[in-house]
């Protein structure tokens, strides 16, 4: 399947005759790479011009260290990616960030020069793809590598990447494991040195990039093993140093990493298949969803949280399609790896890069997502090459720009080739306009996700704080009684929806203030109080309803819930202030009584 390797040593005795050929096929691998990736670049050039979007606000501009340029790199290489946002995940991914601090360095916040950046990085994956590709499958020519990386550069599920700036841990995992690759393969055919260390180098940016690249040191024996590597000491040997760059990897995150308490999510909303019964079948399920969104990639949304995507019992015939399914892959890979088919490469492939998704969703129940199949697309980009080339028969081993190649089987891959990627393009250029802005995603995918709780809070929040932040009076009213219609359906798909009840409040008690509206007001009341039934651990709801009763001028009851909130959240300046202000203006001071949670009673005493 993969022609043997020469060593350069062996090509260089030929003299001029022997390595003008290498020469050359050295430069058309090099021109051919270079043009899928100006493809890609044009595929994603109107997305330079967008703005910041979604979780942007959280990697970039509301990220201090961020905002210090250069100055705050050495800090950022201690911090959880989501510091900004008070909730710490547990992700060390520095290297995204430093760079977000380089750009802030030297544009400020420009999210035009970061929405660049990530076209350039795309493009290069795209070249480094094809050159891996072409030199791992060296028996052949450059058709199968190249349809592979058209079809890469084309296919809409990487939009979410591309066109959102925080989508770079992804980028740059991805490219760093495809360094790692290369480098893998070039030093098992030249032993230069220099390629092991690029490839350490290479491995070691990507675990700074994402934690999942560490699912790419199982690709290395696969493609050695594919180069020529037969014995599995060998192999285990030549991996070996790459098991290194983890453990120092890890060394390093448990020194430089903060001692934060990492709060380990567990919310419906974003782990919608948590539940024990619903978590292995719902997680087969979505592998069988993911092949039909790669294979049919319409309609698409960034969100795919509660309950978009409904978690299923074993006996949905969904769950039990997509084990069969995956058993089947499983199997067909061992077969087909044994007999170093390219089928078997890239079935293996693509179960090696899907276990990190399927883990997330067997693990802990988390929600599906497109950028979990960023990695593994490139397994299903080169399935559909393989299949358009054994439909139209075509000879890959004859060369294609030296013999000729105007055989009728090779116009009808031609033809093939581009029926498919057209619209594929036609479609990922238009998916792009949808990343514009945060309003202009939320506003597009909430038709294609009606049935998704989060997205529904998103684009009522936005549309809210768009009336809040206006001078007409019929605009204001009108955004946010649609913000709140929205955050209304976002409560109707989950009912226990803590920070929706809670946005609910905010909105009532701005308008039961503003407007001297009592209905509004008792509104307000009913949604913080729900919100703290919800989340007895967080102390916002009732400072909220200690403010309300302030205003209303009930003390006692306002006094109740700011002693509430103290109990949650001992060292809350507020709450202290304000107890001590009812104190001193009323003489009231009603504590409630702690349980033994160290949690206050939500209902006030008997008399309030």
């Amino acid at each position: 399947m993969v022609k043997p390797k020469q060593k350069l040593g062996k090509m260089e005795k030929g003299g001029p005759k022997a390595a003008a050929p290498v020469r050359e096929k050295f430069r058309t691998n090099y021109l051919a790479g270079i043009i899928v990736s100006v493809f890609a670049v044009c595929i994603y050039f109107n997305s330079i011009i967008h703005e910041y979007a979604l979780d942007d606000s959280a990697a970039i501009t509301e990220h201090q260290y961020v905002k210090q340029g250069i100055r705050g790199i050495p800090k950022l290489m201690t911090l959880d990616f989501w510091y900004s946002t008070g909730r710490p995940l547990g992700y060390y991914r520095p290297l995204s960030l430093i760079t977000y601090a380089i750009e802030y360095q030297f544009f400020g916040l420009s999210p035009h020069i970061s929405h660049l950046v990530n076209v350039i990085l795309f493009s290069l994956i795209v070249f480094v793809l094809f050159l891996l590709l072409s030199r791992l499958f060296c028996g052949y020519n450059l058709l199968f590598p190249l349809l592979t990386a058209l079809i890469f550069a084309a296919h809409p599920i990487h939009t979410e990447i591309v066109a959102n700036i925080k989508g770079r841990d992804e980028l740059l995992s991805f490219f760093n494991i495809l360094l790692l690759l290369y480098s893998a393969l070039s030093f098992e055919e030249t032993r230069k040195k220099g390629w092991m260390v690029t490839g350490m180098i290479a491995f070691y940016f990507a675990l700074l990039s994402k934690e999942s690249a560490i699912t790419g040191i199982a690709l290395v024996p696969l493609i050695l093993y594919y180069s020529g590597v037969r014995n599995p000491g060998r192999l285990a040997m030549k991996t070996l140093p790459y098991l290194g760059v983890i453990v120092f990897f890890f060394i390093q995150k448990s020194i430089l990493y903060e001692s934060v308490k990492v709060i380990v999510e567990s919310d419906n909303v974003n782990y919608p298949y948590a539940s024990n019964l619903l978590r292995s079948s719902s997680a087969f399920m979505l592998f069988l969803h993911s092949l039909r969104i790669l294979l049919v990639p319409y309609p698409l949304t960034h969100d795919y949280s509660y309950n978009q995507l409904p978690g299923v019992p074993w006996t949905n015939p969904l769950a039990l399609l997509g084990l069969l399914t995956f058993i089947a892959a499983v199997i067909y890979s061992g077969l087909q790896i044994r007999k170093k088919t390219v089928p078997g490469f890239i079935t293996t492939t693509y179960l090696i890069l899907f276990t990190p998704a399927l883990g997330f969703i067997l693990l802990r129940g988390g929600t599906f997502a497109e950028r979990l199949l960023f990695f593994p697309s490139m397994a299903f980009c080169m399935a559909v090459a393989w299949l358009f080339i054994k439909i139209t028969r075509v000879n890959i081993r004859k060369k294609l720009f030296r013999e000729g190649t105007t055989d009728k089987a090779f116009i009808l891959v031609t033809c093939l080739t581009i029926v498919a990627i057209l619209p594929m393009a036609a479609m990922t250029v238009h998916r792009n306009n949808a990343w514009v802005d945060s309003m202009t995603l939320f506003v597009v995918d909430r038709e294609s996700g009606p049935d998704c709780a989060l997205l529904q809070y998103h684009w009522g929040c936005e549309r809210i704080n768009e009336g809040v932040n206006t001078t007409d009076p019929v605009k204001k009213n009108r955004c946010i009684l649609e913000g709140l219609n929205g955050i209304r359906k976002a409560v109707a798909i989950f009912p226990h929806f803590f920070a929706a009840y809670n946005r609910m409040g905010e909105v009532y008690e701005y308008l039961g203030s503003s407007q001297n509206n009592q209905v509004k007001t008792d509104s307000a009341i009913f949604s913080f109080l729900e919100a703290s039934k919800l989340e007895r651990d967080q102390d916002g709801s009732y400072i909220h309803l200690g403010r309300i009763y302030s205003r209303l001028q009930q003390y006692g009851l306002a006094s109740y819930y700011y002693h509430q909130a103290l109990l949650i959240n001992p060292s809350s300046e507020e709450a202290k202030a304000k107890i001590k202000l009812i104190r001193e203006v009323s003489g009231l001071d009603v504590a409630p009584v702690a349980n033994q949670t160290g949690s206050g009673n939500s209902a006030p005493p008997p008399g309030f």
